[in-house]
Formats: C-alpha cells, structure tokens, sequence
C-alpha cells in the first residue's frame, strides 16, 4: 500500500481544522451565560426621591410599587459618554412603552447629586431620574461600571442584565420578550 505525501498533508490539515473546530465550539460554550432558574434572583426593593418631579410626575420611585409592570433600571452619570448617548433613546423608548405598562428609572451614580436635576431637564428625560446611594449600588452587584441596565420582570424578577451602551434592538427587543412572557 502507497501513500502520498500530498494526501497526508491533507489528511494533518483536515484533523487540524476539525480539532480547531472543535476547541472553538467548546470554549464558546464555556464562556456563554446560561440562563436558568437559578440565575434568576428578586430585583432588590429601593425607595428613592425623584429628582425631575415636574418632568416625571414622580415624588419617590419605590420598585415594590410596581409589581405587574416590567421595570428597566438605567445605571448612568452625567459626565459618561455612553450614558449620554443613551439617555435620548431612552427617552423615545419610555415614552412609546409607558402605556403598556413598562417603566423606566434612571439612577444617577455620580459623586454628588449636583447638576443631575439639570441634565434631566436640558436632555428633557421624562421618566423618573433618581440618585443612587451606597445600599442599592451594593444591592445590584456593586456597580463599577456604567452604564447598565437591569429589565425586571412583573413579577419582580431579574430577567437581564445588561452592561454597557445598550443597543436599541437590545433594549427593545428584551422588553418585547417580556412583555410577551406576562
């Protein structure tokens, strides 16, 4: 029996290929988050002063208040450029989604709660804006970076957590799926 030296050449790069292949799928899948019962947890309760009163219509945003509405949690700062850009998004989004029972709350993790009132009016943010303290920073995972965003589901439950810019199909996207999921 004879072989050639091209087939076996053919024949290393063929395996090569199909071990790569292989590795590939094995480290994406160990790398993707699974989204089981387990992974879903309780958003944690806050009480908070809204800080655009006029704009929002809200005195104080208590998330136990809003059970049977799907509630999306914006960690932002005004001086983040992601979260700038973000903000007139959001404002459109809550603006077509308020009436189907969606609510958006901005909370404002800057040094200091000075100029945020400002921001929200200039930016004509219509959702409540609010300021974070040390309890829910710590309570949603010790936010270290921002934006993120958190969809609650009606029944109070962490659906998805989003770190970074959020995208428009993202952010309407994931709500439309839980909208369908009540």
């Amino acid at each position: 029996m004879k072989f050639s030296l091209k087939s076996k050449k053919s024949q290393y790069l063929y395996k090569f290929i199909f071990l790569s292949f292989l590795i590939f799928i094995v480290f994406i899948n160990l790398n993707l988050p699974e989204a089981n019962a387990s992974s879903i947890v309780n958003a944690p309760d806050f009480s908070l002063k809204v800080l655009n009163r006029n704009a929002s219509g809200y005195k104080v945003f208590s998330l136990k208040n809003y059970r049977g509405h799907i509630v999306i949690l914006n960690f932002w700062a005004t001086w983040c450029p992601p979260c700038r850009a973000e903000v007139p998004m959001l404002v459109k989004f809550y603006n077509l989604y308020k009436k189907k029972g969606v609510v958006v709350v901005g909370i404002n993790v800057n040094k200091n709660v000075g100029g945020v009132s400002a921001f929200a009016k200039l930016y004509g943010v219509s959702y409540p804006v609010v300021y974070a303290n040390s309890d829910i920073l710590s309570e949603y995972g010790g936010i270290n970076e921002i934006p993120q965003t958190f969809f609650i589901s009606k029944d109070g439950k962490i659906m998805f957590h989003w770190v970074g810019q959020i995208s428009h199909s993202a952010l309407y996207g994931i709500t439309n799926k839980l909208l369908k999921m009540n």
